[in-house]
């Protein structure tokens, strides 16, 4: 379920125009992705879910069943946050992802430290299907080095 995620967002992001590429505007297309991601997969998607007895802000996305139970939850941003762990922690379902979105791989590798048993990381822009740009800039970079 993981990489059919990640896909799913991946195509969604590289649909969108180069000149239009901003953390809000990614952050949103994931929302949308996981919104018909959550539709084909059975669940009615349930969008900024926050649990009312904590005072955590909401998830970005969750699915619930027919019976109304949260079966899944999504949070999203450039790299983990650990506002995003602690929303997902306040979330009573076994699925539980946090999806990061910057191309500085660095960074999300730091944010990692903030992950918690339970709770499963998807990078979009993973080394064996990375992001057009980042691989462009790594040829310009090597070229230049030559």
């Amino acid at each position: 379920m993981k990489e059919e995620i990640r896909r799913t967002i991946l195509a969604a992001v590289r649909s969108i125009p180069k000149g239009y590429l901003r953390n809000a505007v990614v952050k949103e297309t994931i929302r949308c992705a996981l919104y018909g991601f959550l539709k084909e997969k059975g669940f009615q998607p349930l969008p900024a879910f926050r649990n009312p007895r904590f005072p955590e802000g909401p998830v970005d996305i969750a699915g619930i069943k027919e019976d109304h139970a949260i079966e899944i939850a999504f949070c999203s941003n450039p790299t983990i946050e650990l506002s995003d762990i602690k929303s997902l922690e306040r979330v009573a379902c076994e699925k539980k992802f946090v999806i990061s979105f910057s191309p500085n791989k660095e960074k999300v590798k730091l944010s990692t430290f903030f992950l918690k048993p339970g709770i499963e990381h998807v990078y979009i822009y993973e080394d064996k299907d990375d992001h057009e740009g980042t691989k462009r800039r790594k040829n310009e970079k090597e070229k230049h080095n030559k």
